[in-house]
């Protein structure tokens, strides 16, 4: 059986435990938020849109039987002005629920969509007593996609034909290792189908995109739904797929975004990539600000 419980139910949460029931990827889903009214309320929207669905709202027991925990805590108005301004927050938020979570002992992988995501992904690991296999977050796979569809918008290919992983800090020190980027399986260090990619052009107009989004609709929520339902097919399906997430990478001292293979036991095998010295210092960068990031969540409790 598929379990799956959702920590938070706001736009994130709600709209993620409607695409998992849409998609039929889920067949005991549990749902839980600070507010019990909340909870309540979207297990019933839900249960009158799928009526033979297993929904139930505020057993906190559930984590203990969950395949997967996605995290999907955060107050949306905080990110209007600073897309780090649900730091406070969510330190908050992990350290109320530390004690709880870790005497449920839960077994299946959790999931973090909060942000900062990499530190608040390393946060939960430690205040809830996991394993660090088990403890994974969404990371820079939105930042991903938006420079893959970049790249192929300008080549005129289709978004399959452009390869590779934006790695680092989401919304923060991004890396794009250029030297393992591919387009139709050739390095980016000859013309493209007689066109030269301009990379930093490339990295603007994907930062754009995530800004854009944020404007409009004061969260990029679509994106980071869709990609969570895909890692949580892979999950589930076992089947060993990467994706850029934010994982404890011991070469960089701690949580990073990272791509790895994802199951159902959590984080698989590293992808081995040939970065070089630049990309590599770029990465330590990265995980130098996540770090701070971390110390700034476990100084507010």
């Amino acid at each position: 059986m598929r379990a799956i419980t959702i920590i938070g139910l706001g736009q994130v949460g709600s709209n993620l435990a409607a695409q998992l029931l849409a998609s039929d990827s889920v067949d005991q889903l549990d749902l839980l938020d600070q507010s019990d009214e909340r909870a309540v309320g979207v297990a019933t929207d839900l249960g009158d849109a799928y009526p033979d669905a297993a929904i139930t709202s505020q057993d906190w027991s559930s984590v203990s039987r969950a395949d997967i925990v996605v995290v999907a805590l955060g107050k949306r108005d905080l990110i209007a002005a600073d897309r780090f301004g649900e730091l406070a927050f969510n330190a908050q938020a992990i350290h109320d629920l530390g004690q709880q979570m870790a005497d449920a002992d839960i077994p299946g992988v959790v999931l973090n969509l909060a942000n900062p995501n990499e530190a608040s992904t390393a946060f939960i690991q430690q205040e809830w007593r996991l394993q660090p296999k088990q403890t994974v977050g969404i990371g820079t796979i939105v930042d991903t996609a938006r420079l893959r569809r970049t790249m192929a918008d300008q080549l005129g290919l289709s978004y399959n034909a452009v390869t590779g992983f934006v790695d680092g800090q989401h919304d923060g020190n991004l890396v794009m290792p250029w030297s393992t980027w591919r387009v139709n399986g050739q390095l980016l260090d000859r013309p493209v189908m007689g066109k030269t990619i301009d990379q930093q052009q490339a990295a603007i107009e994907a930062r754009m995109k995530g800004f854009t989004a944020i404007k409009g609709l004061t969260s990029d929520w679509t994106a980071l739904v869709a990609w969570t339902l895909r890692v949580i097919k892979s999950i589930f399906a076992d089947s060993g797929d990467t994706y850029p997430l934010a994982v404890n990478q011991p070469q960089f001292g701690g949580y990073i975004s990272f791509p790895v293979q994802i199951g159902r036991k959590g984080v698989g095998n590293y992808l081995l990539l040939p970065l070089d010295e630049l990309e590599t210092g770029q990465l330590k960068v990265a995980a130098n600000a996540i770090a701070q990031q971390l110390a700034a969540m476990q100084a507010s409790n």
